[in-house]
């Protein structure tokens, strides 16, 4: 994996002009822009007709265009307030991030020589498990009965593959987590660690490393069942199950990358935590429920929201996942809130990715965080979680207590 910082948007936006229209091996792009709801742009090569197209879909309208307006299209979209650019060829990746004071930052990955080129008309999904011979993984996870994926965890599959294109893109922002050859993931409420397990596969894979994985669950049967699918998959010296409290759990080294899938209410807060104290590089989690901070919302505040139980659990979901998103930017991680799989496959769909990126990060986070707590009367369980290892936060809490208590 090679990188490079401060490059020239200009050279970045030829080079992708090329990968997309010059390259036979052009899979697929997709582009994000900024301030407007991740909404992004996916570009594809498809033959309509034996004629090779270029199909662009936005917001779920799509159009084919020939050579000339495709490029044309292309042009108009780098032009556009542009935050990322993932590029995708038979012959290597491109991955471009472009941060708030203008920097362009660049990352390209090795040839990913099991990847094929689709442009049949009909849609079909580049999976990050399709890319290679994944098949004795999928049948000891249970997806596949024999070459074919079950109906039943078709849903469960593709949430796997969406996770793992996150990560990609998650480690391509730091690629110093790869440089000791070994990365370590520590899975928090890892239930049947599907997603884990096809982290560890994947990233040996494409990454040349050797993955260490440890999973955490205060259940004893869930524990059980993941040290079997380990043994299956002959991985007892790199992986291991640990029956425990996540609060109560240390690990016996670094870890890089902290994963939580759909822990409920301040159990993520606890996954969350944990990677903070830790110093993880990365913090992928996808929260649940939310009845903490929900009772916490009261007062004169939006009541006409408030009095409606939906509308105060959506809120309440919104703001925990606000709260957390602004206390990992307080910790010097630079963070995301994305959808993670579409709303039809789960209600619970939101997924918080984050980078460390300094020890701190700016004063201006910090106000906002404050801002959010004394617009909405309340602190959120993670504040209080972290207060010893973030005085920061604990500073904010006791004003926000005092101004509280004056009322």
């Amino acid at each position: 994996m090679a990188s490079g910082g401060g490059a020239d948007w200009r050279e970045v936006s030829q080079e992708i002009m090329r990968m997309v229209f010059e390259n036979a091996g052009f899979c697929s792009a997709s582009v994000v822009f900024k301030d407007h709801d991740r909404v992004k742009v996916s570009v594809r090569p498809i033959i309509v007709r034996g004629t090779c197209l270029w199909q662009f879909v936005r917001g779920g309208q799509s159009c084919n265009l020939c050579l000339k307006d495709a490029r044309a299209e292309m042009l108009s979209v780098l032009n556009s307030d542009v935050s990322e650019v993932h590029v995708m060829t038979s012959d290597g990746d491109l991955h471009c991030r472009i941060a708030k004071r203008g920097t362009v930052l660049v990352s390209r990955g090795r040839s990913q020589t099991g990847r094929s080129v689709s442009k049949g008309h009909d849609h079909v999904k580049d999976y990050p498990l399709e890319r290679y011979d994944f098949s004795k993984l999928l049948r000891v996870l249970g997806f596949a009965d024999g070459a074919s994926i079950k109906p039943s965890m078709y849903g469960k599959y593709r949430q796997v593959n969406e996770f793992l294109r996150i990560l990609d893109t998650a480690i391509d922002d730091a690629p110093s987590v790869l440089k000791n050859g070994v990365f370590s993931i520590v899975d928090v409420g890892c239930g049947k660690s599907y997603l884990s397990f096809a982290a560890k596969a994947y990233i040996e894979k494409t990454r040349e490393v050797t993955v260490s994985l440890t999973g955490v669950d205060i259940k004893e049967q869930v524990v059980d069942t993941c040290v079997k699918t380990a043994e299956l998959m002959e991985w007892e010296d790199t992986v291991k199950f640990v029956q425990s409290d996540i609060a109560k759990f240390r690990p016996d080294r670094n870890v890089d990358l902290v994963v939580s899938l759909h822990a409920c209410d301040t159990a993520t807060d606890e996954a969350i935590a944990f990677g903070i104290e830790l110093g993880a590089k990365l913090i992928v989690c996808a929260p649940c429920c939310q009845h903490e901070l929900q009772k916490k919302l009261g007062g004169n505040l939006c009541r006409a929201v408030m009095r409606n139980g939906i509308l105060r659990e959506r809120m309440a979901d919104i703001l925990a996942d606000a709260f957390r998103a602004e206390i990992l930017r307080v910790a010097g991680y630079r963070t995301s809130v994305m959808e993670f799989v579409d709303q039809e496959a789960t209600a619970r769909n939101v997924l918080i990715r984050s980078v460390k990126t300094s020890r701190r990060g700016p004063e201006a986070v910090l106000t906002e965080y404050q801002e959010l707590c004394e617009e909405w009367h309340c602190i959120p369980y993670l504040a209080e979680r972290l207060s010893e290892t973030m005085p920061c936060l604990a500073a904010c809490k006791e004003d926000n207590g005092q101004e509280r208590s004056q009322k």
